[in-house]
């Protein structure tokens, strides 16, 4: 049996895990991995936000990436807000891929998506932008507070042969990531080179959130 992750103990985090019904608005297990490090208590449920916002309309891949973690925590939060004994505080994420000729790139509709895509990156760059915002409860406001924040990471990739491509699409790995790949997991053999936060890679960036939990933290909620 493989050990288990140690976890953090925070104290403001602990603190805040008292004061709040915290909630990922995300069914991904690897959110689910990098979060419980922090040492938060929480629970799961994923969003029903259809995540059909119109690309054209976004000035930057961080500007869509964006709306749709406001949009993620929001609807966990207006569906949670009448039943709650607790103030809430929302985690919101969303992850593309914008590649090299400055394409959005999402989750792949098929396998051959998969496969087009990642001959597409094959040997060239492509920015990862994460979205993450926490709607929560402040006292005395009539509306849910927002802090948001936009994270980039640029990765550059090697030469990539068909037969890799192939074998990794046929593990079944790519099809629920952005981009149509998993640095953290099988497709750590595509990567020359990463600039910028490590686990923004994954789609959560971890750094990131635990500042924006310490700034809420500070705030002297109650």
């Amino acid at each position: 049996m493989s050990a288990e992750t140690p976890k953090l103990r925070i104290p403001f985090v602990e603190e805040l895990g008292h004061r709040f019904r915290i909630v990922l608005a995300s069914g991904s297990p690897r959110r689910k991995e990098l979060l419980n490090r922090l040492g938060v208590s929480y629970e799961i449920i994923p969003s029903d936000f259809p995540e059909d916002l119109d690309k054209s309309q976004f000035a930057t891949a961080g500007d869509y990436a964006l709306e749709n973690a406001v949009q993620k925590a929001s609807a966990v939060y207006h569906k949670l807000k009448n039943e709650s004994s607790k103030p809430l505080l929302i985690i919101g994420a969303d992850t593309v891929v914008l590649n090299d000729s400055g394409a959005i790139l999402e989750k792949p509709a098929s396998r051959d998506d998969a496969i087009a895509t990642l001959k597409s990156l094959s040997g060239g760059s492509n920015t990862i932008f994460t979205g993450v915002s926490l709607v929560y409860d402040s006292p005395g406001a009539t509306q849910p507070q927002l802090v948001k924040a936009i994270e980039s990471t640029e990765v550059k990739f090697y030469e990539l042969d068909d037969a890799l491509i192939e074998a990794y699409v046929a593990s079944g790995d790519p099809m629920d990531k952005a981009g149509s790949y998993g640095y953290q997991s099988l497709g750590f053999l595509f990567v020359k080179e990463i600039k910028g936060e490590f686990y923004n890679a994954a789609g959560f960036p971890c750094a990131r959130i635990y500042q924006m939990l310490r700034d809420i933290h500070n705030q002297k909620l109650v």
